[in-house]
């Protein structure tokens, strides 16, 4: 009979959240501080996944170069401008929070391994009142290695206590499939992210187009004959 993973690990922007809005607001916010034009979404959406410090280099790419030597200052700068108001206009996918809710109630443990820096991300769980809802949250900055590194997903594997062969990744992206992968874990893919490749061509064991079908997609990769 089919049954679900003891743990899922889930990414973060892409995959619970639509983030977009937000991400863009504080990049155009930079770039005019550098008298540099603003980015569409359409833009910034596939510069998304690797983490703050490789959003900023593709964004001053994107209009001309770093202004200075060194990435460190924009960096900051960036971070300063997003995590206060990382919120205001990012919201969870549909049905994100009621599945999640059902997850749990059912038994499953659930961590977050997100490239997103540590307090932007707990900054919008608390926001979208799904802090509880997760046991282990490992954010880009207090990862050993950023995903698609394994190392990010054992990380909170060993927070949560579970083998990789009891546990199941929740993605969007190359990242996600090839962390997952590496770490042991079978991958579901959502179909709405940001991820810069054809889902279909990263190679998880199912993709799904709506949240709420998630359970079903796990309990078809972890059914049994008991």
């Amino acid at each position: 009979m089919p049954r679900l993973p003891a743990a899922i690990v889930f990414d973060l922007d892409g995959t619970l959240i639509d983030s977009l809005p937000d991400i863009v607001a504080a990049a155009n916010r930079l770039l005019a501080a550098e008298g540099r034009a603003p980015l569409a979404p359409d833009d910034v959406r596939p510069m998304i996944g690797d983490g703050a410090g490789r959003l900023v280099e593709r964004v001053f790419a994107a209009r001309g170069g770093l202004p200075g030597p060194s990435l460190d200052p924009y960096l900051a700068r960036f971070v300063a401008e997003y995590e206060p108001r990382s919120a205001e206009l990012t919201r969870p996918f549909p049905g994100v929070a009621a599945t999640l809710g059902q997850l749990r109630r059912q038994g499953c443990r659930l961590g977050l391994a997100t490239n997103k820096p540590s307090r932007a991300t707990r900054e919008v769980l608390a926001a979208f009142d799904l802090t509880d809802l997760f046991e282990a949250v490992v954010g880009g900055d207090e990862a050993p290695a950023l995903k698609p590194d394994p190392r990010h997903v054992s990380a909170v594997l060993d927070l949560l206590g579970t083998p990789p062969d009891a546990a199941a990744f929740v993605g969007d992206s190359y990242n996600d499939v090839t962390a997952a992968h590496a770490a042991g874990l079978p991958c579901v893919l959502v179909s709405f992210g940001y991820t810069r490749i054809p889902v279909g061509d990263l190679g998880a064991e199912a993709v799904i187009d709506d949240f709420a079908d998630l359970p079903a997609a796990l309990a078809g990769l972890f059914a049994t004959t008991e």
